[in-house]
């Protein structure tokens, strides 16, 4: 069977992630088990198996124990982060690359051409494949959390030439898809951002005056786009306005 894994631990984000995650993951595949690592049991439905792990560590390195090949998982295992909006169907992610371990080339490639890191958001591998991740981690977390400034650094040091999700699959909100509200400075990406975005006019009469907006009310997405990542600011919470949210997170 396939499964489908987050990871919720400490409290940066609410529990009410997880819940949304799996109406996402649950509208847009099909035939999967549900799992979630956290540091303790929590109030979620009965259709999310929930693997309570120890040790806890900082902030992302808790990703680094889905890895391990004693949680009782069999089968290909689809990682996703909790702050992402899926909203069109993933089945086929299970499959891509058969039993390859699958990850993102960073979204900084939107900038550098064959830019070498990997982004931890989105990833696909076999249940206890790629146990060596979880094992040369937990035979020395401090020296590893303290070489690397993070799981992704980590993972880039692990899966340097393994293969990467095809770009126009998974993109980032922030850079490759949306714009930060309240933005007036414009990022680098700015050219690719605007190409995805369509924006229409409308009219409001607010205390008997006309009001001109303009209104982002569509994306102009690839096909094949089916996850937006939100790396940074900002979250789903945040804009909670944004079409792409309201449509899908909510």
């Amino acid at each position: 069977m396939n499964n489908f894994i987050c990871v919720c631990t400490g409290t940066k984000y609410g529990t009410q992630y997880v819940d949304k995650l799996y109406n996402m993951a649950n509208r847009h595949a099909d035939n999967f088990k549900f799992h979630v690592i956290t540091d303790a049991k929590k109030d979620w439905r009965p259709e999310i198996n929930q693997i309570v792990v120890e040790p806890v560590y900082p902030t992302w390195w808790n990703k680094i124990h889905m890895f391990r090949d004693d949680l009782g998982i069999q089968g290909r295992v689809l990682f996703m982060d909790l702050d992402v909006v899926i909203f069109r169907n993933i089945n086929h992610f299970w499959d891509f690359e058969g039993d390859a371990f699958i990850i993102i080339q960073d979204f900084n490639r939107c900038r550098i051409k064959d830019y070498p890191v990997r982004n931890s958001s989105v990833m696909k591998f076999n249940a206890g494949q790629e146990a060596h991740v979880w094992h040369d981690f937990k035979r020395d977390p401090n020296s590893i959390i303290k070489k690397y400034r993070g799981d992704q650094d980590y993972m880039t040091a692990k899966f340097t030439n393994g293969p990467v999700w095809p770009k126009e699959w998974v993109m980032s909100y922030k850079w490759e898809i949306g714009l930060e509200p309240g933005e007036k400075k414009r990022s680098p990406h700015d050219l690719f951002v605007k190409e995805r975005v369509q924006k229409v006019k409308k009219v409001i009469i607010k205390d008997g005056q006309k009001i001109e907006m303009e209104e982002i009310k569509k994306y102009n997405l690839p096909n094949d786009c089916s996850v937006a990542v939100f790396h940074g600011k900002p979250n789903p919470a945040e804009i909670e306005h944004d079409p792409l949210v309201k449509e899908n997170w909510l």
